[in-house]
């Protein structure tokens, strides 16, 4: 191997660790003083990096916030989706009552320590473009697993059970509005959601 190439990877061994630590110190300035309690300045000083090097890996603030909240934003759905994976398994019968299993009542859910983090991560993405960018593919991803999810959940069911999965994929996900501006047109059309809510409101139309 020549002295450059060697001299090329080694920068680039050191770039990817440089930028590991950033994130690292950013995770550890979220868990000491929560998502909008994140300064760049706090996150260099605890790299023992200059506040330069954050705009040299990431861009710029934004480009960091992106990538720290977008990364525990990701893990907080994932934990999500692995828990009623878990409940469900991928193969073999499943009854009504063992799918059930996955729905957590809101009040006890509103208890989780996650749900505030997950609302601040939203909050700060609605002034910060480029983590609403990275929440969106995100999103859209995870609603494309939870679809996949529940269509083999379908298949599990016994034949003469009927499951409507909108249960899902509007009164939960949509839930609060600014999932539909995430997921776009991976979201529930405008006319679909009124057809839904009409025949819950009025069943007998």
């Amino acid at each position: 191997m020549r002295n450059s190439d060697s001299l090329g990877m080694k920068k680039k061994q050191e770039d990817a660790d440089a930028f590991q630590i950033l994130l690292k110190s950013a995770r550890h300035e979220i868990e000491k003083n929560g998502v909008l309690g994140l300064r760049v300045v706090d996150v260099a000083a605890g790299a023992h990096c200059s506040i330069t090097q954050i705009y040299r890996y990431f861009g710029s603030r934004n480009g960091l916030i992106a990538h720290a909240l977008g990364d525990l934003y990701q893990e907080i759905l994932d934990r999500g989706l692995e828990s009623a994976r878990e409940l469900l398994g991928d193969a073999g019968p499943l009854t009504v009552d063992k799918v059930m299993r996955v729905f957590v009542p809101p009040r006890e859910l509103s208890f989780y320590p996650f749900m505030a983090v997950r609302l601040q991560i939203l909050a700060v993405s609605s002034t910060v473009p480029e983590l609403e960018e990275r929440l969106s593919d995100i999103s859209r991803a995870q609603f494309l697993k939870w679809k996949a999810m529940l269509e083999n959940v379908r298949q599990r069911l016994p034949e003469q059970t009927l499951m409507d999965d909108r249960a899902v994929t509007i009164d939960l996900l949509m839930m609060m509005p600014y999932y539909a501006r995430l997921l776009g047109e991976e979201g529930i059309a405008d006319d679909v959601y009124v057809d839904w809510v009409r025949k819950k409101l009025f069943p007998q139309s």
